[in-house]
């Protein structure tokens, strides 16, 4: 799967609710025209607001274009403070009377719990509660209706998004987690594998990286289910897997391919010290126990094939076919042995 090909829903969210609220505001803009007089100070500062918005929503449109959704939504909760409190602004001018314009404030912590981190809706709810009660405290006229369930209602409303947010978040991380990784050997899986190397090769050729890979897979993995049943094949995968993990170095990208086979990426490296990588795990894997399981005393033992990007192609595709040539000769050749070409 393509990297450009995993997009986040609120992409899409986006891309539908800028052009509306585009829309909302001319006829908005509309409406003040025909319903204030020339002149008159709402008229020049609505005018004003709607104007700034409309600049603001066409830039955060853009930037939706361009795929850059941080920028874009911070644009968009933007729009809605700006918008929200500039009304708040403009008709503080006579003095605040009611709550119904105070109300419109808790959009923004919606909209921000929709579109950003956990963290900045909290500050806009938060910084939004601290001024709001100042306000009501500041006009007595406030002061002469329910303030309590006004400012609770807004409380409750911002501590909702709040909760939304950070549920919304962590299910999203589990998805993302879950997307990646194998569910039986913990590893990440093929479909990562496959994205992060195209990647790396894509981002290598103006940077002039090196990468390696090795494609290996477990030698006379059929028999051991044969033998001792698929449980046991399972057990052996977990545990070829956490060797590999363990053996390997952090910045090392180490995959379940698919059935017994695992493939790593090796950045920064050359053949010959691929080679020895490699070579280092074949002999090292023999170690790992497996007697609990088998009885009959078996060892287990790898084959491993190399490529080398750029040297072995200059595409992932060609990196991977290279890998796997070299793989299926090791297997051809005894097995238990590593090859680079």
């Amino acid at each position: 799967m393509k990297e450009n090909e995993i997009k986040d829903i609120r992409s899409l969210l986006l891309k539908c609710l800028q052009p509306t609220i585009l829309g909302l505001a001319l006829i908005v803009l509309i409406l003040l025209l025909r319903t204030n007089l020339p002149g008159s100070y709402e008229r020049r500062a609505y005018s004003l607001l709607i104007g700034t918005l409309v600049i603001i929503d066409a830039v955060a449109f853009y930037a939706t274009m361009k795929q850059n959704y941080l920028l874009s939504s911070l644009l968009t909760v933007s729009l809605s403070l700006i918008g929200s409190w500039g009304a708040i602004i403009i008709d503080s001018r006579y003095g605040l009377t009611e709550y119904f314009p105070l109300i419109y404030v808790t959009v923004n912590v919606l909209l921000s719990s929709v579109l950003l981190p956990l963290l900045i809706t909290v500050a806009i709810a938060i910084i939004q509660m601290v001024v709001l009660v100042f306000l009501v405290f500041q006009h007595p006229a406030l002061l002469a209706y329910n303030w309590q369930s006004f400012l609770s209602y807004v409380l409750i409303g911002s501590s909702l998004c709040i909760v939304s947010n950070y549920i919304s978040s962590y299910q999203l991380k589990l998805f993302k987690e879950s997307s990646i990784r194998d569910h039986l050997t913990g590893l990440l899986n093929r479909r990562y594998f496959d994205v992060t190397l195209e990647d790396k090769i894509h981002r290598s050729h103006s940077k002039q990286y090196t990468y390696g890979v090795m494609l290996l897979d477990i030698d006379n993995f059929k028999t051991y289910n044969d033998r001792y049943s698929h449980a046991v094949g399972d057990i052996i995968l977990q545990r070829v897997g956490a060797f590999l993990q363990e053996k390997l170095e952090l910045h090392s990208v180490v995959c379940r391919h698919g059935g017994d086979e695992f493939s790593i990426i090796i950045p920064n490296t050359n053949l010959g010290q691929l080679y020895n990588k490699a070579e280092k795990l074949r002999l090292e894997v023999k170690d790992v126990s497996i007697s609990d399981i088998c009885p009959n005393g078996e060892k287990l033992s790898i084959s491993i094939g190399l490529s080398i990007f750029p040297e072995n192609g200059n595409t992932a595709e060609d990196i991977m076919e290279y890998a796997d040539k070299n793989l299926m000769a090791a297997k051809e050749r005894g097995k238990d042995r590593v090859m680079a070409g």
